[in-house]
């Protein structure tokens, strides 16, 4: 099993533009195309928007990666070790599971946990109909029985990385407990508790969501946002207005679901204009929006975590895969549309209805309508995660803001680390009260991360590094028994990571495209006006 990749990730927060593959020859030359045996690659990675495709035809100075060989994930150094697994592994290299349990052993285990967890029984897709049902009459007789959990060698070498992942994050930002309940880290926090407060006056009902005003509550406790909130609440609402001229002088109605949709697809991906008559005289003026585009630059937020952020994107115009649909879900709301969010693995997309209810889905990043099942196929998304709704399922209101209160904790998470844990856990059971089936995935990912790191503060400041020795310190091995808890109910509601070959080779794609645009001058971070007025 391979590393976390990025455990504190935002699943929404994602960096990946995604459209199924263009099979055209010209693009596949362009990016020095691969054997038949790497399609699947291609598949998932391969885009189609105007901007990288010119892009990539045009430069001749950066060679984009092949795909022949998969690497593994590099976990960089390692702070903790695990003597007795090691041990474990070199004495029986081939065996999967500890303490004699079997493969089936341990995947029963975690449907018992999730079963506790979610209360309701779950098919094991290693057992038979029959065998189901009779497991199902066991469970309705088990009820609140406890067991024991039995981990495979796998799972804690799984623990062991990211312990070793949230020891790396803490370095710089480790203090003393007694620091946490001072003055001076009161003040300095209190832009993310005031927006914590905020976030949960709409939650609870005390205010109405708006989602415009959650996400920009969200971005402003992290500080130094590209725009100012009147001039962030401009911008929609200039980006709303052109829709609705576009809209009356395509004679489309303004009430009508899909036609605001597919007016808002062809704003966002092409050079748009209306005409605006003057009344001082009988001419008139056409006013045009450039198309938002894929900032392929630190996507990752690594060196700027401002990248994530809607504000960012409205102001420069240039966004990814988190950004570009809260752009696009903003705009809708402004207009009055219904809309959702979806999820797929490291990545974000709309959802909307028709008139007759049918839903359809969009991918602002590459301007596709892509199926369920494209996205099932090719994104390694289980029936299990399907049905647990943690992908593909459609995010109301209500649950996105509970999904911007799980990202406030990340960003507080990225700024000053886990401090005493009392913030991030408030956002966790904050955020998992907006969704009745207790699965925002970001809420759990994130929650694993918090055990982790209040893990490795207990650790690290007793001198512990063999996790063997983890009885040594009162409390570690109930925060390691409580992580693998969250990590057994990742597994039981489908949460799988992709294969770490195919996660890199997705990366090096995305760091070539990074490469092109900065070679081509692109510059994603300059602030700059989408709208251009041509006097006739």
């Amino acid at each position: 099993m391979t590393k976390k990749k990025n455990k504190t990730a935002n699943p929404n927060l994602a960096h990946l533009q995604v459209a199924p593959a263009d099979p055209r020859p010209k693009l596949a030359k362009e990016l020095n195309a691969c054997p038949p045996a790497s399609w699947i690659v291609l598949c998932f990675i391969l885009t189609t928007s105007f901007f990288v495709d010119t892009l990539t035809a045009q430069t001749n100075k950066t060679t984009a990666p092949k795909f022949e060989n998969f690497k593994q994930v590099n976990t960089g150094s390692q702070y903790y070790t695990n003597s007795t697994l090691t041990q474990q592994n070199q004495q029986t290299p081939t065996q999967n599971n500890s303490m004699g349990s079997t493969d089936n052993d341990v995947k029963e285990q975690v449907y018992i946990n999730a079963e506790k967890m979610m209360g309701a029984y779950m098919d094991r897709p290693y057992l038979s109909k029959e065998e189901n049902q009779q497991a199902r009459i066991k469970f309705n007789m088990r009820g609140s029985q406890n067991n024991n959990n039995e981990f495979s060698n796998n799972q804690h070498q799984e623990l062991l990385n990211i312990l070793n992942e949230a020891n790396a994050g803490e370095t710089g930002k480790r203090n003393s407990f007694d620091y946490y309940k001072s003055g001076d880290f009161i003040n300095k926090t209190k832009p993310y508790t005031d927006a914590l407060n905020l976030l949960k006056s709409m939650v609870t009902g005390k205010k109405p969501i708006l989602l415009r005003d959650a996400f920009y509550i969200m971005e402003s406790a992290y500080g130094n946002t590209y725009l100012t909130y009147k001039e962030y609440c401009k911008t929609i609402n200039e980006n709303a207005d052109f829709i609705k001229q576009m809209m009356m002088q395509n004679n489309l109605n303004p009430r009508d679901n899909e036609a605001i949709h597919k007016t808002i697809q062809k704003f966002m991906k092409e050079v748009t204009s209306i005409k605006i008559k003057k009344t001082d005289v009988s001419n008139s003026s056409t006013k045009k929006h450039l198309p938002y585009t894929y900032d392929y630059i630190d996507y990752k937020g690594e060196k700027d975590f401002r990248n994530y952020f809607v504000t960012k994107t409205f102001a420069t115009g240039t966004g990814q895969c988190n950004s570009l649909p809260i752009v696009y879900i903003l705009i809708a709301e402004a207009l009055g549309a219904k809309f959702y969010i979806s999820i797929a693995p490291n990545h974000s997309f709309i959802k909307y209805p028709d008139d007759a209810g049918k839903i359809h889905n969009y991918e602002p990043t590459s301007n596709w309508n892509i199926s369920d099942d494209w996205y099932s196929e090719h994104m390694y998304i289980t029936p299990q995660a399907e049905n647990s709704g943690i992908y593909l399922d459609t995010l109301n209101k209500l649950m996105l803001v509970g999904d911007c209160i799980a990202s406030l904790g990340i960003s507080y998470l990225n700024k000053y680390g886990v401090a005493d844990g009392t913030f991030l856990n408030e956002c966790i059971n904050t955020s998992m009260k907006c969704f009745p089936k207790q699965n925002n995935l970001q809420a759990i990912l994130l929650r694993s991360s918090v055990l982790a790191h209040m893990l490795d503060r207990l650790l690290y400041t007793n001198g512990i590094k063999d996790i063997k020795d983890i009885n040594k310190v009162k409390g570690a091995s109930e925060l390691y028994e409580a992580l693998q808890q969250n990590e057994l109910y990742l597994k039981s509601i489908g949460y799988e990571e992709m294969p770490a070959g195919l996660y890199e080779q997705q990366m090096n794609l995305q760091e070539f495209r990074g490469k092109v645009q900065q070679e081509k001058g692109f510059n994603g971070k300059e602030k700059r006006n989408l709208f251009i007025n041509i006097n006739n």
